[in-house]
């Protein structure tokens, strides 16, 4: 069984995320080069709040800039064919970009 999480559970996220990329490019020092970062991230946001949104939400927002780029006047229901939506949604999805 693992350990209860920790307050800094997130940062630890972090620097693991950075010695891995770091390994991933062949960084010769991948401990130093993920500290370094975690040195710079704190100097920068350390005690901000930060989000993080789900990948989820992510993606439904990258859908939606991709609409709005793609969206000619003409392709609405092809569209919503290809986003697995119903034209209705799409309209609206329309519409609230246009507002923005």
């Amino acid at each position: 069984m693992t350990e209860p999480h920790s307050s800094d559970e997130p940062l630890a996220i972090i620097e693991e995320e950075a010695r891995a990329m770091a390994q991933c490019f062949g960084v010769a020092a991948p401990d130093e080069a993920a500290a370094s970062l975690m040195d710079r991230i704190l100097l920068r946001l350390g005690g901000e709040h930060i989000y993080f949104p789900k990948r989820r939400t992510r993606a439904r927002q990258q859908d939606r800039e991709a609409l709005l780029k793609r969206f000619d006047g003409r392709n609405l229901f092809e569209l919503a064919r290809e986003f697995g939506m119903t034209p209705r949604h799409l309209r609206r999805i329309l519409s609230e970009g246009r507002e923005r």
